[in-house]
């Protein structure tokens, strides 16, 4: 579904963009909305043209270059309604609250190499992260990714300031930069089961589903799925595009959220019904990052933040508080404190740690 912009929208990012580039943190819509909109109220309807052009600009741009296509087979996950059937049916053949809390699911988020008016999508940063509710995470993969070989050079104006703005790996900066290695084990993460390299030149993997976030600043779920498709395509250019575009499925991580709070028999606040309200304030926060963003102390604008926060607050804030049916693991729901004052969170669940191993306060 293709994320179309409001003129309040505009008005919001091109503040944000402003504190970016004085040098300060990103805010979060959240925060924007909270302090610019009685601002917005006070604007004339002259002063709010120019916004409304704007949105009126990039609405009929995505129109135009990036239609949602219309398949049948609910396999295809670019199909965003078939996939909402699909996880739906997903939640209706699990059969009770014991199997709910010990299944696995895999949150997925991918930062991209960007030329928005050419659509142009592959990915800088994929980070994916296996988890249940009752033992938290379990795995996780992080890789980032370069493309200074083979990237359209006309692009680069406009790729260097979407990395600027959202991600900041550039596009001509080196880095891995071995599709199919990275394709491979990615696949291998993601099916937790030996991959080899026929698997994928015959595209015939049965991959899960992977949740990412329908809609947020730098990213939607239509880039996500279009920058994986590139990636396979360029690994392998002698798969054919359907297969291509078939092998990933990527759900809504709101319908997510919404399908086991109903699971549960949780209260269903009316408000989260809607896309990009009280579910995604609950998920706009951001966890810790990789070495590469942490080390540039830009750890919010990191995939692997994204992941392990929604993790964290979906098992703590939504499910801790409010059925008393799990009890947080300092390392693996939430991240522990060290007595450095570092913050740490287990990815591996299988990884041998003590609390005294970890100095934990």
């Amino acid at each position: 579904m293709a994320s179309r912009k409001s003129p309040f929208a505009v008005f919001l990012n091109s503040h944000r963009i402003k504190e970016i580039n004085k040098g300060n943190k990103a805010p979060t819509f959240k925060e924007l909305c909270n302090k610019l909109s009685p601002i917005w109220n006070t604007l004339t309807d002259a002063e709010k043209e120019k916004y409304k052009d704007l949105a009126s600009k990039y609405n009929s741009t995505r129109v135009k270059k990036q239609p949602l296509k219309q398949i049948s087979d609910q396999n295809n996950s670019y199909d965003f309604s078939n996939m909402q059937k699909y996880i739906t049916q997903m939640f209706e053949c699990i059969s009770n609250n014991e199997e709910l809390l010990k299944k696995k699911f895999i949150l997925l988020h991918i930062n991209c190499h960007t030329e928005e008016q050419e659509q142009y999508y592959f990915p800088a940063e994929i980070a994916a992260l296996e988890f249940s509710l009752i033992d938290g995470i379990s795995r996780t993969y992080h890789q980032v990714i370069g493309i200074s070989e083979i990237y359209p050079r006309g692009f680069a104006g406009g790729m260097k300031q979407f990395s600027d703005l959202f991600h900041r790996i550039l596009c001509f900066d080196k880095h891995q930069d071995d599709y199919q290695q990275i394709l491979l084990e990615f696949s291998t993460f993601l099916k937790d089961e030996i991959i080899n390299d026929a698997d994928l030149k015959e595209g015939t993997l049965d991959l899960p589903c992977l949740f990412t976030i329908e809609s947020e600043i730098g990213t939607n779920m239509i880039n996500t799925q279009k920058s994986l498709e590139r990636l396979y395509s360029t690994a392998y250019p002698r798969v054919d595009d359907e297969r291509c575009k078939s092998i990933f499925k990527i759900g809504s991580v709101q319908k997510l959220l919404l399908e086991i709070k109903k699971k549960l028999n949780l209260h269903l606040n009316p408000q989260n019904l809607r896309s990009g309200n009280s579910v995604c304030d609950i998920l706009e926060s951001y966890g810790l990052g990789c070495k590469y963003h942490e080390s540039r102390d830009i750890s919010y604008e990191c995939s692997k933040a994204h992941i392990i926060q929604w993790m964290t607050n979906i098992c703590k804030n939504i499910l801790c508080e409010n059925t008393g049916l799990i009890i947080p693991k300092p390392g693996r729901h939430v991240p522990v404190t060290l007595r450095n004052g570092a913050k740490l969170i287990i990815e591996n669940a299988h990884l041998p740690i003590s609390r005294e191993d970890l100095y934990l306060n």
